[in-house]
């Protein structure tokens, strides 16, 4: 009798087994394998050596990824940088997202964007934007506690069993899909991603400057948020910059942020102080100082095309520069950065961007 018992209980662990390895499989094989997965993969998951040298981590949501252009650091002023911004990529998103960067690599700066720290809404991206970018992610611990501080409980079940909400794709499985092999084909875009062009058909203009100088709370945790990514940054020995974007203040952002932008920055800057940390903001003197120009250089009123990110690009690497201890490197024929460079001139020609 015992050795029935015995026998029906490893015959029990080995199902078990069996059915926790086949659903894994499944799962991971039924999450789509796009253009966001193949940056997560490349970025966490993949052994790149290449990557080693990064020593700036760009990292927010999507202005940041329209805006830091490595390729750009890198011709202006030597640096080794790499864009790890999505779109939608809240504040304790970031959080998340670096502490997984940390378990592979070390950056001598962190550069942020500051965007999200406007955001009023806990809950922002539960169903798209952060649930794309974590679904990809191993379990960690940064994982989880975002899906319990910011994903409500009836939409948690999707974080927890994927299957949920792709089980419908069988058919339409492709052989990257199994295979999930990134893409070395825009390696050299360096993480960002790019508007070739200008102002989308409507001319942006940014309003004329209003800042009173006055700060604005941000929600309720997001301050708290802002200083654990602070936090997160300086326990793991690097430099910290927080780059407020060009973009039009007040004007077309949704529901979800505050009112007063410029008093939102504000507030930012005076919890970055608390921490010895800088924030970068250009005012309309300081844009016409760089040569930025919003009918030129921005896609749509919050959104730099690839002009306004070399334009920028190079105002912020002199700022870097001069304010941070980063290292420069020298040209080398068959260096990959310069590898990169070229096909980037390359895509860009194709463009018709001179």
């Amino acid at each position: 009798m015992m050795k029935k018992w015995l026998s029906l209980a490893f015959g029990i662990v080995v199902f078990a087994c069996l059915a926790f390895f086949i659903t894994g499989w499944i799962t991971r094989t039924c999450i789509p394998f796009n253009k966001k997965a193949d940056k997560i993969e490349k970025t966490l998951y993949s052994d790149d050596e290449d990557m080693n040298e990064v020593d700036i981590c760009f990292i927010g949501g999507s202005h940041g990824l329209n805006a830091f252009n490595p390729n750009t650091m890198w011709d202006h002023a030597g640096l080794h940088s790499y864009n790890y911004c999505y779109a939608g990529e809240t504040i304790p998103l970031t959080t998340a997202y670096l502490e997984e960067l940390y378990k592979k690599r070390s950056f001598d700066l962190v550069v942020v964007d500051a965007y999200y720290a406007g955001l009023a809404d806990p809950y922002f991206g539960e169903k798209d934007y952060a649930y794309d970018v974590l679904c990809r992610m191993k379990s960690s611990d940064g994982k989880s506690k975002y899906i319990d501080e910011h994903v409500r409980e009836e939409n948690k079940k999707d974080y927890v069993f994927p299957l949920n909400r792709y089980h419908s794709r069988w058919l339409d499985l492709g052989d990257n899909d199994v295979e999930r092999k990134p893409d070395p084909n825009d390696d050299f875009m360096l993480g960002q991603d790019y508007h070739y062009e200008k102002n989308n058909g409507k001319t942006v203009r940014f309003p004329t400057w209003c800042d009173s100088g006055i700060s604005v709370p941000l929600r309720d945790n997001i301050e708290d948020e802002l200083r654990e990514l602070i936090r997160t940054v300086k326990a793991h020995g690097s430099q910290m910059l927080i780059a407020d974007i060009p973009r039009c203040y007040n004007a077309g952002a949704p529901a979800e942020w505050v009112d007063d932008e410029y008093g939102a920055v504000n507030r930012i800057k005076e919890i970055a102080s608390e921490y010895d940390v800088k924030v970068l903001q250009f005012d309309e003197e300081g844009l016409d100082s760089i040569g930025f120009i919003p009918e030129k250089h921005m896609f749509n009123s919050g959104h730099m095309n690839i002009i306004g990110s070399e334009v920028y690009t190079k105002a912020l690497a002199d700022y870097i520069v001069k304010n941070y201890n980063v290292k420069r490197y020298e040209k080398k024929s068959g260096d990959i950065w310069e590898g990169y460079l070229g096909i980037y001139n390359a895509e860009r020609l194709k463009h018709g961007v001179s």
